[in-house]
């Protein structure tokens, strides 16, 4: 545990480093903006938007996932204190309910994941992320996870390609957290629709514990007003023993919605 506060001390003195070093300037793009143009998720995929929320923004995301027998209620928030392409995540599922014998156990998620996305280089339609990332376990593991995520992204158009690089090391080494772990993911978006409805395929790769999957996705974006709906299915460990997981999830950034209303009430 000390290790792991340790490594969040360290991701804040680089974070506010890289506040002043790559502090970027807002764009204002020309015409009207999709419904969703706020939103900036970790949403159902396998790949999180590399680009972060508004500044001095909150968005929340509430979902469902169903995986084997397995069924859950994962949840961010995300929050961008500072006046640049910052912001802070905190990913946990509200319930695991699991049922690997005849009975079924219902709880709180057992891991909290904290990601910090600091936007370091933007030159036209190509956008580069680094994200220090680490994870605590509340039962049943000891120890946490400490590590990393580049997301690089490129659109042009209607057409929008990104993909994220994750390593992450153990703190506590046992059977239930491995040593170490790589996971890379690729992902194509095409908007269908000025509003923002979109759809989505995808394809991701990991290595845990020397053991090697793969799996693909594909699933639809649903868009509202500073906010959408992400609909996906998946194709998980198809080279070892094929799984089915279906999610839905609610985005909303709450930030946009509070600012509109208070220009409103002026």
């Amino acid at each position: 545990m000390k290790s792991l506060l340790q490594f969040f001390a360290v991701c804040a003195v680089l974070v506010l480093g890289w506040e002043g070093l790559f502090r970027a300037q807002a764009q204002q793009a020309g015409g009207s903006q999709p419904l969703n143009a706020s939103v900036s998720d970790y949403g159902t995929t396998f790949i999180f938007s590399p680009s972060p929320i508004c500044s001095k923004c909150l968005e929340t995301e509430l979902g469902f996932q169903s995986l084997s027998d397995g069924r859950y209620l994962p949840t961010v928030i995300s929050v961008a204190p500072f006046a640049s392409n910052t912001d802070f995540s905190v990913l946990v599922n509200l319930l695991d309910s699991e049922s690997p014998g005849n009975d079924r156990t219902t709880q709180f998620g057992n891991r909290f994941d904290f990601v910090v996305r600091q936007q370091i280089l933007q030159k036209g339609g190509f956008l580069l992320t680094l994200a220090p990332r680490g994870a605590v376990f509340t039962r049943g593991v000891d120890g946490g996870r400490v590590g990393a995520t580049v997301g690089p992204q490129f659109y042009k158009g209607n057409n929008l390609i990104a993909a994220n690089v994750t390593w992450t090391g153990a703190i506590g080494t046992s059977t239930a957290n491995p040593r170490s772990d790589y996971m890379g993911s690729f992902d194509y978006w095409r908007t269908l629709s000025k509003r923002g409805t979109a759809f989505f395929l995808g394809f991701a790769h990991e290595v845990t514990a020397g053991q090697q999957t793969a799996g693909t996705e594909e699933g639809l974006v649903l868009p509202f007003r500073n906010g959408q709906i992400e609909l996906e299915s998946a194709q998980l460990d198809l080279n070892v023993n094929p799984e089915w997981q279906f999610q839905g999830r609610v985005i909303v950034n709450w930030g946009r919605i509070l600012s509109r209303k208070k220009s409103a009430g002026n």
